[in-house]
């Protein structure tokens, strides 16, 4: 249906009745004619033309088209008056949405107004907190020295104990403080990642020049290298306050170039860690330790939530090293990030966590992802999701029965069911054991790799040996003489950070920086070489 214009929306205008005028005009002049006999002869008419029954005619057909002009006149009458009810109606709508539309341009004007005040006030508030920590900066450093040199002395000169607490106590407080002093000196830097960067670089040239002159890197007065490994523990026992014993006691060891793969727990078990063996990295270590200090309170937040908990770890740490990059990989068992969230969640300021309770600040990621730019890494995030899955399983009794069993795993809104042939699907799967059991083989399909444990009186609780930071399966094994069964799928839904750097012989041997950050390649696309013209 075409719209109206405004013109034939609205119609102002009666017409004239000039038909009914026009025909009672003729018909008193034909009347006149009939009764004038003189005007007859004037007009050489014949006498026919002017009998009664014409005039009659005439007239019955005037009353006809007057009846019709006065239906007309009524109807454009009742036209026009809907026409100006229309017109004022319209005209309140439109009173009314103005005065709408300038209650919201006020309220715009106002948020407007509001919003300048707080950048320009941000601005003022920038520059003079950039005035103050420059001072601060400059008055920081005396005070480092002078805290430093008084620990280092205290340090040597405290009367032996004992344990050694004393002088543990001194070392802390020294650590403390050169974490602190590097705190502050990353505040007061305009750009985190370039500051970084350039220190590297330094050490950089501080290992070219030790390996020209054939010294040692542990013979320079401040060493260019740190270990990833003692910097990792020294993140979880001294800055989180994380108690770690290994899994295998007589494989730790404390010192800072121990390259034993080892397995590390926390006293509540709430951490696992598993160090590989790895190369130092070029650079400050307590840069190194922001960037876990900040990637391991976000796991542990989110990962101390009730609907979160799981009869395994709640964070994973995994730290390797393959083709001279280091590898680190942090899981837990928290929320998923959205899509459109994951390119945000390293913005200054963006933070996932705006509830009630806890309102984020959105520094913590976007501290790691520079600190990563510094150390030219890069940095991922991915959502670890459930899977549906096929488990056949082999039971081995001592009296030499076998029995194969398979298992089918199904998802019901993200969880995972478990449920045998012909039953129905719930949250483990149970079978009576009437005879001692000696072993137990699982076999995933899709997967070469059989999982086989052994059954003895000390064992009754069985995780998937195969993926151990996310295991996907539990067994266990209850009752006074173990005879009960139970497969228990596990919900390994979470989220798990993955870092990349440069080992310290990468960044020698010149291996290519893997920059997260924008790419500057393409900046040139629109400009045309001296060539093209």
């Amino acid at each position: 249906m075409m719209k109206k214009s405004p013109e034939e929306k609205f119609k102002f205008r009666i017409y004239y009745p000039w038909k009914t005028l026009l025909l009672g005009t003729l018909l008193l002049f034909y009347a006149l004619l009939t009764h004038s006999p003189v005007m007859q002869s004037l007009l050489h008419a014949p006498a026919e033309v002017f009998q009664v029954l014409y005039l009659q005619a005439g007239f019955v057909a005037f009353l006809v088209i007057a009846l019709t002009d006065v239906r007309a006149f009524r109807r454009q009458q009742l036209k026009l008056k809907e026409s100006m009810q229309q017109l004022w109606s319209n005209k309140r709508e439109l009173q009314l949405k103005a005065q709408t539309s300038a209650s919201h341009t006020d309220k715009l004007k106002s948020f407007i107004g509001d919003k300048l005040l707080e950048y320009i006030e941000y601005d003022e508030k920038f520059l003079h907190f950039k005035s103050i920590a420059s001072e601060v900066r400059h008055n920081g450093v005396i005070s480092f020295d002078k805290v430093q040199s008084a620990l280092l002395y205290a340090k040597d000169h405290s009367l032996p104990d004992e344990q050694g607490t004393q002088a543990t106590l001194y070392s802390e407080a020294l650590v403390g403080m050169r974490y602190l002093w590097d705190l502050l000196d990353l505040s007061t830097t305009d750009n985190m990642a370039l500051h970084i960067g350039n220190q590297i670089t330094q050490c950089e040239e501080q290992v070219f020049e030790a390996e020209l002159q054939g010294q040692s890197l542990e013979d320079l007065p401040v060493s260019p290298a740190f270990n990833p490994r003692q910097a990792l523990i020294d993140s979880l026992t001294l800055h989180l306050g994380v108690g770690l014993s290994a899994e295998n006691p007589a494989d730790y060891n404390t010192e800072a170039d121990q390259q034993n793969d080892l397995v590390m727990f926390d006293d509540e078990h709430f951490f696992r860690v598993n160090l590989q063996s790895c190369e130092s990295l070029l650079g400050n270590a307590n840069h190194f330790v922001l960037m876990l200090e900040n990637l391991l309170r976000n796991a542990q937040f989110f990962a101390g939530k009730k609907q979160y908990k799981s009869p395994f770890p709640a964070v994973a740490i995994n730290l390797s090293e393959r083709q001279q990059y280091l590898d680190l990989a942090i899981y837990n068992r928290g929320p998923h990030i959205a899509a459109e969230q994951q390119g945000q969640i390293f913005q200054l300021g963006y933070s996932t966590r705006r509830v009630k309770e806890h309102n984020g600040k959105g520094l913590g990621l976007y501290f790691v992802q520079q600190i990563v730019q510094g150390f030219d890494g890069s940095i991922a995030v991915h959502n670890i999701e459930n899977s549906e899955a096929e488990y056949h399983l082999r039971l081995e009794f001592a009296d030499g029965d076998i029995h194969n069993l398979t298992l089918n795993q199904t998802l019901e809104d993200g969880l995972p069911l478990i449920a045998g042939a012909e039953e129905q699907e719930q949250k483990q799967w149970q079978m009576e054991v009437s005879k001692r059991l000696v072993s137990v083989e699982v076999h995933r399909q899709g997967d070469d790799n059989v999982s086989r444990l052994q059954v003895n009186n000390d064992a009754k609780n069985w995780f998937d040996p195969l993926c151990d930071d996310k295991p996907g399966w539990q067994i266990t094994l209850t009752g006074r003489k173990q005879e009960k069964l139970s497969f228990i799928p596990l919900d390994i839904r979470g989220v798990e950070f993955q870092i990349r750097m440069p080992t310290l012989s990468g960044r020698l041997d010149g291996i290519p920086a893997l920059d997260n950050g924008p790419d500057v390649d393409k900046l040139d696309e629109h400009f045309q070489l001296p060539d093209d013209f």
